[in-house]
């Protein structure tokens, strides 16, 4: 595809995205004007076009006060399951022994065994609700894949002659693998997190759909959808404003992803991220470079 379709993409992507985040982060400010009382149970509402839920709040004005609480939890998820999973990663590709190696990784290959979605469920049974406990199931069934990926994207790179190289030159190994090491695995670990926010948003969305996971009066966009659902065809905008807000944050954070990785493709077959593609019997290479 032609690098003016990857920029219309982007452009996309970033719309995609953009729109739920702003409701996220403005939407509690946006909302102070919403009447606080309640009214009728999926009816028209006073503030917005949008009808009010089955608590007889505005839809909108819920909608704009639901995204922080899930957006929060599943950026804190992710990086609380990077921050484990990161230094086990690292730990076995350091490593040049075997059995150490096999210490680090065996016990959370056992753990790639077991069903996300289930041990969500089963601690979102204990918790009654609690947004902490369950968020940190969700962290907890991340870590092991996550591991799994570091110790792949950087071993390479740890155990490189570029960094013995500089070990005998005296340097540390805070700068080594902050410095050196961290700018080379960059690209690949910033497109794995990306993955991971859709996973985490998967899994505590789907948690939320079954009824079993935060508070049910919250606003949150997850539960707004599970807990308006009977009132799909009366109120349909009950269900479709936060499921839309989802769907958008997950299909432009995809886009996004995919818009990076068809740039560093390009940067691999040595053209630049917006060259044009060699025309057959041109004069030009794919890097706009004369042949």
């Amino acid at each position: 595809m032609s690098h003016r379709w990857w920029r219309g993409v982007r452009v996309v992507a970033w719309v995609l995205v953009a729109v739920p985040l702003l409701c996220a982060v403005a939407g509690p400010w946006l909302a102070s004007s919403a009447p606080v009382d309640s009214q009728v149970p999926f009816g028209p509402s006073t503030w917005s076009p949008f009808g009010t839920d089955r608590l007889g709040r505005d839809v909108l004005a819920a909608a704009l006060q639901g995204g922080l609480p899930l957006v929060a939890t599943v950026i804190g998820t992710v990086v609380a399951a990077y921050a484990v999973g990161s230094v086990f990663g690292v730990a076995a590709a350091a490593t040049t022994r075997g059995w150490a190696e096999d210490l680090v990784m065996r016990p959370l290959d056992v753990l790639l065994c077991v069903p996300s979605l289930l041990v969500v469920l089963v601690v979102a049974l204990r918790a009654d609700g609690s947004r902490p406990l369950i968020a940190a199931a969700v962290a907890a069934t991340m870590i092991a894949p996550i591991a799994r990926f570091v110790r792949m994207a950087t071993r390479s790179v740890v155990q490189s002659l570029a960094m013995e190289t500089l070990r005998l030159q005296g340097v540390g190994a805070t700068e080594r693998y902050l410095g050196y090491a961290r700018r080379r695995v960059a690209g690949p670990l910033a497109a794995d997190i990306g993955v991971r926010l859709i996973a985490a948003l998967y899994v505590l969305s789907s948690a939320n759909f079954l009824g079993i996971g935060f508070d049910q009066t919250s606003p949150d966009w997850a539960v707004a959808v599970a807990a308006n659902k009977d009132g799909l065809f009366i109120a349909p905008w009950s269900v479709f404003l936060p499921a839309a807000l989802i769907v958008s944050l997950a299909l432009g954070v995809n886009l996004l992803l995919d818009e990076r990785s068809a740039v560093r493709r390009r940067l691999a077959l040595g053209g630049a991220p917006d060259a044009e593609p060699t025309q057959p019997g041109g004069s030009h290479s794919i890097g706009g470079r004369d042949r």
